[in-house]
């Protein structure tokens, strides 16, 4: 049986950097020994080699003398987390909620009750933590190094919170209202494909020219058929100037990536990349249609599995509170090197973040 620490850090695994900045705390201003702290994601605080997962899991929250519970956007998202929240509210364990600043008071108390927490970046309550642990064996610390270490975490602290993951959960109302648009964008599209179908077969029928075109768009399609079979990355451009878009397609194109679409607008692109579900969406913020390419990314990414990267005049604009994450940014004008290599390092971190979600879905 192994030995039970005595402050069990219940943490989700994204939020490992909050973590390591809690336990240092812990041990170098506050005075926790090591031997006392369980941290599952921190090496000397976590699992040892050829135990079992669950069952040690279990034993180490089976009777701490504290629980913090770091509460993040990410942690509502673990099963895990929640089963441990759990536990502790059933073991009637002293718990502490440690809470993120965008995790709302009543999510707290819709599972631990009324008891009181901590909103991590209230720096005037940090005496109060340290007292949470007065019935510890502490190793001594000096004033000046409480308030050393103080000055330190209010310093890092905010660093450490913005490179906190969003969470993937999606709220019903959101979802209910991004359905509805693409509901009523698909009617739309269908009544004006109905109503021009007439003067585009008499083009086709009338213009040689058009069947040159049509032939030249199915040799397209064959083409990214055998590319998409070969398991090419697939882009969508979604780009309002012709000539910018023209160079986006051909540069990446040459760099053998598979382009599923080129639109000018949030209603086009929308429909578009429902249907081909691209890996790599490339957009301007100002749209054709004066609408965001900001929205569309917000709208797309609670139903697609892709990565977003913004190719803009206006940089400044993702500034604002509804940008979406993650994403990568180009500014105009740009190299092809640079595009080239900013496409390749989003693919690169889309292909990480599927890997490490189908090993979470293992857990």
């Amino acid at each position: 049986m192994s030995t039970i620490g005595k402050v069990f850090i219940s943490h989700a695994t994204a939020d490992v950097g909050l973590a390591k900045l809690v336990v240092n705390f812990l041990k170098e201003a506050v005075g926790v020994r090591d031997a006392d702290i369980f941290c599952s994601s921190l090496p000397g605080h976590s699992i040892p080699l050829m135990e079992d997962f669950n069952d040690y899991i279990r034993d180490q929250i089976e009777q701490p003398s504290l629980v913090l519970a770091l509460l993040t956007p990410t942690y509502f998202d673990s099963d895990f987390c929640l089963m441990e929240l759990g536990a502790a509210w059933a073991k009637s364990l002293k718990t502490l909620a440690i809470v993120a600043p965008e995790v709302p008071f009543d999510l707290v108390t819709k599972t631990l009750g009324l008891k009181q927490a901590w909103r991590i970046n209230d720096h005037t309550r940090l005496s109060e933590f340290r007292d949470a642990f007065k019935g510890f064996d502490l190793e001594s610390r000096s004033s000046a190094t409480w308030e050393g270490k103080g000055a330190e975490w209010r310093r890092r602290l905010p660093a450490v919170l913005r490179g906190l993951p969003a969470s993937k959960l999606v709220s019903k109302k959101d979802l209910d209202a991004a359905l509805f648009e693409i509901e009523t964008i698909k009617r739309a599209s269908a009544a004006e494909a109905e109503r021009l179908s007439d003067t585009h077969r008499e083009l086709a029928r009338r213009s040689a020219r058009k069947r040159e075109e049509l032939e030249e768009e199915n040799a397209a399609l064959r083409n990214r058929l055998a590319v998409k079979e070969a398991g090419s990355p697939r882009a969508l451009i979604v780009e309002p100037e012709l000539l910018v878009a023209l160079d986006l397609q051909q540069t990446l194109t040459r760099a053998r990536y598979d382009v599923v679409g080129v639109v000018r607008t949030k209603r086009e692109a929308i429909i578009m990349a429902l249907a081909e579900k691209p890996d790599i969406i490339l957009t301007e913020i100002d749209l054709a249609d004066g609408s965001s390419g900001i929205d569309l990314i917000n709208a797309l990414y609670p139903l697609l599995d892709c990565f977003a990267i913004f190719v803009t005049n206006h940089p400044e604009k993702l500034l604002a509170g509804n940008r979406p994450e993650p994403i990568e940014l180009i500014t105009k004008p740009f190299s092809a090197g640079n595009l080239v290599e900013k496409v390749a390092t989003a693919r690169k971190q889309l292909l990480e973040r599927r890997a490490l979600a189908e090993r979470q879905a293992l857990r």
